[in-house]
C-alpha cells in the first residue's frame, strides 16, 4: 500500500462525527490528498497528502484505484464529498464572453488538441468568471464510480472562492502562490480582479524567481509593495524561503483562518502547508 508522505488524523473517529464531516478530495497528476472537516465544530478530523509518481506502467489512475481501496475510511459514509481536479489545463473566461459551444476549442487552443479529454464548465462564486477545463475521463469515471454522490470542482475555482472569503484586501495587489514538490500554482489578483491563475513546474529555486518575477514584469507589479501570499510544501528556513524574501519585501505564509480549530494534531506540521486545502473545504 501507498504511504502518505505526512497525515493527521484524531483517534477513531466515530459515525457520527463522520456524517457531520465534509470530505474534501484533490488530485493532480503528481499528488493526491484529502481533507475531513467537521462541520458541526469546524475541527479538521484527518488531512492525509499522498506523493504520487505515475508511470507509462503505472498510470495514474491505477495509482489512484489502489489508495481508494485501501483506505477504510474512504470507504465510509459522510455528510457530504466534494473532488477537486488540480489540472493546468484550465482556462478562466469572463462571464459576458463566455460561449458554452466554444469550449473545448479555447482548451485545444490554448494547451493543444493531443489529449482528447473530458471539458467540463463551472461559474465560479463572487466572480464574473467561468472556469473552463479537462480532464481524463478515465479519471472521472474512476472518482464517480468511488464517490458516487460527490461534487466537482477545478481547484482554480475553488481557490479563487477561498481568497475572496479569507484572503482578499481591496489595499493590496497580491501574488498569491501554493507549492507543490515540482509545481507551484499561481494566483495574481490587481485592483479586486483576477489578472492571472497558472500552474508552473519548477526544479529549483532559480525557476521559482523567474517565474514570479516574469509575473511582475507581465503584469505590472511592483515587487516592494506587491503581497505574496505563500502556502504549501515550503518550509520557513528553506531555500526556497530565502529566495523569494531576497525578492519580495512582503513575503506571508499563509495562516489558517480563525474559524477552523486549530487541534493537536494539526500542530504537528506547519499549518502553512495544508491552510489552503482546509480554507477550500470551509467555503466549498
Amino acid at each position: 500500500m501507498l504511504k502518505p508522505a505526512f497525515q493527521i488524523a484524531i483517534a477513531d473517529v466515530s459515525d457520527e462525527e463522520m456524517l457531520q464531516s465534509r470530505l474534501l478530495v484533490e488530485v493532480n497528476p503528481n499528488a493526491f490528498a484529502y481533507v475531513l472537516l467537521n462541520q458541526r465544530n469546524m475541527s479538521p478530523l484527518v488531512v492525509k497528502y499522498f506523493q504520487l509518481e505515475p508511470s507509462r506502467e503505472v498510470p495514474l489512475t491505477e495509482t489512484l484505484r489502489e489508495i481508494l481501496e485501501e483506505d477504510a475510511l474512504l470507504k465510509r459514509p459522510v455528510k457530504e464529498t466534494l473532488l477537486v481536479y488540480n489540472f493546468p489545463e484550465s482556462s478562466l473566461i469572463p462571464e459576458p464572453l463566455f460561449v458554452n459551444d466554444t469550449n473545448r476549442e479555447i482548451i485545444d487552443t490554448l494547451h493543444g488538441n493531443l489529449q482528447k479529454g473530458l471539458i467540463l464548465t463551472e461559474k465560479i462564486p463572487w466572480w464574473e468568471l467561468f472556469n473552463v477545463y479537462r480532464i481524463s475521463p478515465d479519471l472521472h469515471q474512476l472518482m464517480q464510480q468511488s464517490f458516487t454522490a460527490g461534487k466537482y470542482w477545478h481547484y482554480y475555482s475553488l481557490l479563487l472562492k477561498s481568497y475572496k472569503m479569507f484572503d482578499s484586501s481591496d489595499a493590496d495587489d497580491c501574488l498569491k502562490v501554493i507549492f507543490y514538490a515540482d509545481k507551484m500554482v499561481t494566483l495574481v489578483v490587481r485592483g479586486g480582479k483576477v489578472h492571472l491563475m497558472q500552474t508552473f513546474s519548477y526544479q529549483d529555486t532559480r525557476d521559482v524567481a523567474f517565474h514570479l518575477l516574469n509575473c511582475c514584469q507581465q503584469l505590472g507589479l511592483d515587487q516592494s509593495a506587491v503581497r505574496v501570499l505563500v502556502g504549501g510544501l515550503i518550509d520557513r528556513q528553506s531555500a526556497l524561503s530565502t529566495e523569494l524574501h531576497k525578492y519580495f519585501l512582503k513575503v506571508n505564509f499563509e495562516e489558517i483562518d480563525e474559524s477552523i480549530k486549530i487541534t493537536d494534531e494539526l500542530k504537528e506540521l506547519p499549518l502553512h502547508y495544508f491552510s489552503s486545502i482546509l480554507k477550500m473545504a470551509v467555503c466549498a
